[in-house]
């Protein structure tokens, strides 16, 4: 990890299930894009690619384009909690101390 966040300035978050108990390990430090990197990895990882794919739209996109695009986005990446409600019943289902 602290090879990552020195090479690529990828910042690293511990979360705790108490959003106040999270930490960052390492800060995210900003970066020029490495395109030939990530040439690499759209070669290597094709989830990678459409990911990637989907950002460039997404970021590109007319407003009215906006929602659709980004819908797309939305149905290949994972899903994320809405509020602190749905993190608290994930930790009680999963059995995640908080």
């Amino acid at each position: 990890m602290e090879r990552l966040n020195q090479s690529f300035g990828i910042g690293v978050i511990e979360l705790n299930a108490n959003p106040y108990q999270s930490k960052i390990l390492f800060p995210a430090k900003f970066r020029n894009l490495d395109f030939k990197t990530i040439d690499k990895l759209c070669k290597i990882n094709k989830e990678f690619e459409k990911f990637i794919e989907q950002t460039e739209k997404l970021m590109t996109a007319a407003d009215r384009y906006y929602k659709s695009t980004e819908k797309e986005l939305d149905e290949i990446c994972d899903d994320y909690f809405a509020n602190d409600t749905e993190v608290e019943n994930y930790c009680k289902d999963n059995n995640i101390p908080s």
